[in-house]
């Protein structure tokens, strides 16, 4: 009995189990969908589209610098003394190169030059002298002193020959004969210099005395420019015409050697003057065009173009000077602060489409959707330039075809699309892509 009780429970929870087994079947069945059934409309995507057009197109740069005069020069003081002349004031016009701007004291070194002058004028009169040759009269002098000594010997050697022979007749003692030999020996010494020297004038002066004392001359002119150099340092003159931009002295200061007296620019010779990164260093070319915008005239561009590429990089700022001059005259000042684009490249026609009409695939490839015949066609592109949201197609598109650049996320190609009337977009698009790479997305 208590077997056949325990069959029939078991038999009955067996059969209830099966019936809530077919039940949860029948309910999961119940629920399912392909999405395929009939009366269901079938989803197509809604795009916004841009015709590719031709427009012009360039790469820029966009750096800041500031006007600098080229010719720009500090005035220093070379020596010390009082400054007697320094009548400038900021602004004032220089007209000419050589124009005396500083004037320093200093009496010591006039004193030199003047006695430097007389020194030179010495040595020339005595070279002239001496180059002219001997003068009749000096000749005639000679003559004449070497005839008195012929006969002051004569007189003195017969005056020794008598005391000779009184000394050997015992009536002059000895030392009388001593005295009288020395007359005549000095009068014979005389006579011999003065005979030397009247063959020197009459020979006239030699080479050697002619080129010494051309030497002498030359000394003397030397050490006359070396007082006129000194002297020359007291007096400052403008290294070229351009205008007093700082003045630190006045009349009556004490200048100071190396100290700065006077500021000055040549106004005319301002250029606007950028500090280009590394990476654009090699790119930098002379003639290059550019856009300037200066706050000192809000709203106004000039056009600009290099003038000048330095040959070598700041090392410690990884960067290459490079200076602009304005296409327009403009009224400069130095410091001024300036806003340059540099076109790196341009492109008059170039083919262009929006930046976010672009996407990238996983590979690195970029492709873009055009609308044909209802339906979005991938295209594999190739970028260039970019600028203002807008890049330059090299190959992929043609003029007039229409590019997705709205919508185009999920697009697969030959996938069936709807073109949204301008301004009617459904939804919100995301931010326009930063750089050639556009979007992410598209077909893998």
């Amino acid at each position: 009995m208590n077997h056949t009780n325990r069959l029939n429970r078991f038999l009955l929870a067996a059969t209830t189990l099966a019936l809530l087994s077919g039940s949860l079947s029948l309910t999961g069945c119940e629920g399912k969908t392909d999405g395929k059934e009939a009366g269901v409309p079938k989803k197509v995507p809604t795009v916004a589209v841009e015709a590719v057009r031709r427009e012009p197109i360039a790469r820029m740069l966009d750096l800041t610098g500031e006007t600098v005069a080229v010719e720009s020069v500090v005035i220093w003081a070379t020596v010390e003394g009082p400054i007697s002349y320094c009548p400038w004031r900021e602004g004032d016009r220089i007209e000419q190169a050589g124009q005396k701007l500083i004037e320093i004291s200093r009496d010591l070194y006039r004193a030199e030059v003047s006695a430097a002058e007389a020194a030179v004028e010495v040595a020339r009169a005595k070279l002239e002298d001496l180059q002219a040759g001997t003068r009749p009269e000096e000749i005639a002098k000679a003559r004449e002193t070497v005839r008195q000594l012929e006969e002051a010997a004569a007189f003195a050697k017969a005056d020794y020959d008598r005391t000779a022979k009184l000394v050997e007749s015992g009536s002059l003692p000895g030392e009388a004969m001593e005295k009288s030999r020395v007359e005549h020996t000095g009068e014979q010494a005389r006579l011999a210099a003065a005979r030397r020297h009247l063959e020197m004038l009459e020979a006239g002066y030699t080479k050697t005395a002619i080129a010494v004392q051309e030497a002498t001359v030359k000394e003397a002119v030397a050490k006359l420019d070396l007082a006129k150099a000194r002297l020359s340092e007291c007096v400052i003159a403008a290294p070229f015409s351009g205008t007093i931009t700082r003045v630190h002295v006045r009349t009556g200061d004490m200048a100071a050697v190396k100290a700065p007296l006077l500021e000055m620019a040549d106004l005319s010779s301002l250029v606007i003057r950028i500090a280009v990164p590394e990476a654009h260093a090699s790119a930098m070319r002379e003639d290059m065009a550019a856009q300037v915008t200066l706050d000192s005239f809000s709203g106004r561009t000039f056009a600009a173009r290099v003038v000048r590429a330095y040959p070598e990089l700041d090392r410690r700022m990884r960067t290459r000077t490079v200076e602009l001059v304005l296409d327009e005259p403009a009224k400069l000042m130095p410091g001024m602060f300036a806003r340059v684009r540099l076109i790196l490249e341009s492109v008059a026609d170039a083919l262009t489409i929006p930046q976010q009409a672009v996407i990238v695939t996983p590979a690195g490839g970029q492709i873009a959707y055009v609308v044909a015949d209802g339906k979005a066609v991938q295209r594999k592109v190739k970028v260039g330039i970019e600028q203002a949201g807008r890049v330059q197609v090299l190959a992929g598109l043609e003029p007039g075809e229409k590019a997705v650049v709205t919508g185009q996320e999920k697009l697969k190609d030959s996938m069936e699309v709807r073109v949204a009337e301008p301004g009617k977009m459904p939804g919100k698009s995301g931010p326009p892509a930063s750089g050639p790479a556009g979007k992410k997305g598209g077909n893998r």
